[in-house]
């Protein structure tokens, strides 16, 4: 047989030894306490078993061998964020509602990436009012990854409201508040991952 089946085989061997160790929770050289816990009544729990053990999946059926060697997160402790369409950045999707969250939100729809925001009257101008509505387009964080819309009305003396045109500059400042609150959301996701 040539050398390299022979460190071929090393490096299997190695591995099996790493799985089957995790498995057992080590060699056995932590002394494991068997006081009871005056408070629960019950024996305190290993801290790899509270890593592997989990009370969603108590049996690990999502657990791979990179996730049992420590190289790889299970798909249950991963944060991936609020639960979006295929062509939806979470990223964004927060940061949209981050972003609107001093108005009420009217309508949202995660799957979709609308999000539509209650009538707003700014203080001091109780005879206009705004509503706000944000569609996200892709996943990436560009400004063309979403479309932002301000609605406008002003009330006329006889009480009833009536369309008025918004600046560009309003949309547009909109956007960028939106895209720089999704940027720190993308940055502490990371951070929180590495």
């Amino acid at each position: 047989m040539p050398a390299c089946y022979y460190r071929l085989l090393r490096g299997i061997a190695a591995s099996l030894s790493l799985l089957i160790a995790a498995a057992l929770g080590g060699c056995g050289s932590e002394a494991v306490s068997n006081q009871i816990d005056p408070v629960t009544g019950a024996l305190p729990a290993r801290p790899e078993a509270q890593k592997v053990a989990r009370i969603d999946d108590p049996l690990g059926t999502d657990q791979t061998i990179w996730t049992v060697l420590g190289l790889a997160k299970r798909d249950s402790e991963r944060s991936i964020g609020p639960q979006t369409g295929a062509s939806v950045s979470p990223e964004l999707w927060l940061a949209s509602r981050d972003t609107l969250n001093f108005t009420g939100l009217a309508s949202e729809d995660p799957m979709s990436g609308l999000l539509v925001t209650q009538w707003y009257s700014p203080r001091g101008k109780p005879t206009e009012r705004l509503r706000v509505s944000v569609f996200i387009l892709s996943r990436a964080l560009r400004s063309d990854s979403m479309a932002v819309t301000v609605e406008r009305q002003e009330r006329a003396p006889t009480g009833e409201w009536h369309d008025s045109t918004v600046a560009r500059e309003v949309q547009t400042g909109l956007e960028t508040a939106i895209l720089q609150r999704a940027r720190q959301i993308h940055a502490e996701h990371y951070r929180a991952n590495m």
